[in-house]
């Protein structure tokens, strides 16, 4: 049985100030379209210092919820290496990924995250567009809506 809000795990680094906005704004406009959203940094706090148990446990947590969750939206700006490592964690159990990057601008997009999306979306409008909803929702479904068609590195 599935549920009838849709679980969307949210990986994005945050970091510093402009990363922390980015992460708050998108995460509410999803909550607006409708959608349940898994965020680590609001469920499990690791700090620098952890000790092994903490580790593990957020390590094992966070793996948990991408394998429970419906959708990844990952945030690819910044680079952020736990991101990536959950947007590759998603695609090898058949998770669909929409990528969210805008500051890539006229820049390359990397060939395997490309490959691997579902979606990309280079602006915040396009979480408030009237079809936003059924978009994400098509995603869900494993259909490649709008797949990166820019340059690749």
């Amino acid at each position: 049985m599935s549920r009838q809000v849709k679980k969307i795990y949210f990986a994005s680094p945050f970091f510093n100030p402009e990363q922390v906005e980015r992460e708050e704004y998108l995460k509410q406009a999803l909550r607006d379209l409708g959608f349940e959203v898994f965020s680590p940094k609001e469920c499990f706090h690791c700090p620098p210092d952890a000790d092994d148990k903490t580790r593990q446990k957020t390590f094992e947590g966070n793996c948990e919820e991408l394998i429970d969750c419906d959708l990844v939206f990952a945030v690819t700006d910044g680079k952020d290496m736990g991101t990536i490592w959950e947007a590759g964690f998603a695609y090898a159990i058949n998770k669909p990924i929409i990528y969210f990057c805008e500051t890539l601008g006229d820049g390359q997009f990397n060939l395997m995250l490309a490959q691997s999306g579902n979606m990309v979306y280079q602006n915040r409008s396009c979480l408030t567009n009237p079809h936003a909803q059924a978009q994400i929702r098509k995603c869900m479904q494993g259909k490649k809506v709008f797949p990166y068609r820019g340059e690749v590195e």
